[in-house]
């Protein structure tokens, strides 16, 4: 007796051991980095096995099926950081709606919004810096049909470059400087043209001094001569 109670626990500990939940087969997958040049970046959360997401016809280019019911109402988080909790913008959507209704929750200037097409969902951010640029995680909850399930994925290193129209307003900057150096250039020239005039004054002035002097030389000779 106490021998087929001990067997019947340790059978009842390997099947537990053997049986993984079944959520624990679905995986959230994500691109390993986007590059974002004007504060808008698009991450892809591919849910694998994929669900149909009411599509008339499902992908069928996978092995294994979605082990749940197609989502109805689901939202979907950008989690910052590689374990962290801090939220940088979410969405929901519903497919009860015709057409699907998708709410964009904003956080500061940041915001979100989601699409769900072909078994994954696409996260469009906008309003995004460059002081924005970290790795975030997709978290995808499901809220109905029941049961409640959330799903994480890897991780996508966004990397956000500096805002265009600062580089923009240097190069405008920058210009305009040289601009003022070529309109020094003329101010110069002008000033030099300027001490043209003085010196052909002074040349005229000499020679009238000399003219002056030569005809009283003569004329004293003259009166000499006379004399």
């Amino acid at each position: 007796m106490f021998l087929t109670e001990g067997m019947m626990g340790w059978i009842v500990l390997t099947v537990l051991s053997l049986c993984r939940p079944v959520w624990s087969t679905v995986k959230v997958t994500q691109p390993y980095r986007v590059l974002s040049t004007d504060g808008t970046a698009q991450i892809q959360c591919v849910v694998h096995p994929r669900p149909s997401y009411h599509q008339i016809e499902p992908s069928h280019d996978q092995n294994t099926s979605y082990p749940f019911p197609d989502p109805e109402e689901l939202s979907v988080t950008l989690l910052k950081g590689l374990h962290g909790s801090q939220e940088l913008c979410s969405s929901s959507i519903n497919f009860l709606q015709k057409p699907n209704e998708t709410d964009v929750k904003q956080e500061g200037e940041v915001q979100c919004s989601a699409q769900a097409t072909d078994g994954a969902v696409t996260v469009s951010v906008s309003g995004l810096k460059a002081t924005d640029t970290d790795l975030y995680r997709c978290e995808i909850q499901i809220f109905y049909p029941p049961p409640y399930l959330r799903f994480t994925g890897n991780g996508t290193l966004i990397h956000v470059l500096g805002c265009p129209v600062q580089e923009a307003q240097k190069q405008i900057s920058h210009q305009s400087e040289e601009d003022e150096e070529e309109t020094d250039l003329p101010v110069v020239k002008s000033s030099a043209a300027d001490g043209v005039p003085v010196l052909a004054l002074l040349i005229v002035i000499m020679c009238v001094l000399v003219v002056m002097i030569y005809f009283q030389v003569g004329t004293f000779i003259h009166f000499s001569f006379l004399s």
